[in-house]
């Protein structure tokens, strides 16, 4: 279809994250996204959540609106499905994952999602791990059925063998988490206090 003269175009608003952060610009390609839907149909938190659609975030970014997508950001699980079923390599799981460390920077992000994020810095902080074991009282945010499944696991790693406190057989070693704790200031996530 040839473009006629009179025709009406969208301006799309100025991108301010994606100069920011590759990720938005280059890996998540939303710019080339043609709304074919196949990110859509092949994600498991769409199924889940019927307000979360990987399309609808693509089209947000092609207009420039990342005010509203802050609800849909805390959906996606980064299973990359998006990325897989894409016809032009685009990811929206890249482009969330970009937008989600942008709204914790800001101090934007839910309430629930800045204290897990605190969690993990002092974990990783103190202990080199993630999650431990004693601190999965935030288990309630996953459902009852997950709340179900691991309310045990204390008791299932000293089964197994493990301290029920920590998530490996023996410590990290004193060097190699003098050299955790430098790469987390270096990258400006350190700061955290002991576990």
């Amino acid at each position: 279809m040839a473009y006629q003269a009179g025709t009406t175009r969208i301006a799309l608003k100025k991108r301010a994250e994606s100069d920011d952060d590759p990720r938005l610009s280059h890996a998540c390609g939303f710019e080339k996204c043609m709304q074919c839907g196949r990110c859509t149909a092949s994600c498991p938190a769409a199924y889940i959540f019927e307000d979360y659609r990987p399309r609808d975030v693509m089209r947000r970014l092609q207009l420039g609106d990342t005010s509203s997508l802050s609800p849909a950001l805390w959906r996606c699980g980064q299973c990359y499905s998006c990325a897989a079923r894409c016809p032009r390599n685009n990811s929206v799981a890249a482009g969330i994952l970009a937008l989600r460390e942008a709204a914790l920077s800001r101090g934007t992000a839910p309430e629930n999602i800045k204290n897990v994020a605190s969690l993990i810095q002092r974990n990783l902080h103190g202990r080199g791990e993630t999650f431990l074991p004693a601190t999965f009282d935030f288990l309630s945010e996953f459902g009852p059925r997950t709340v179900a499944r691991c309310k045990d696991n204390p008791v299932r790693r000293a089964r197994l063998g493990f301290d029920p406190v920590d998530a490996r057989p023996a410590p990290i070693p004193g060097d190699a988490m003098a050299e955790i704790r430098t790469l987390l200031e270096l990258t400006g996530f350190g700061g955290g206090e002991d576990a």
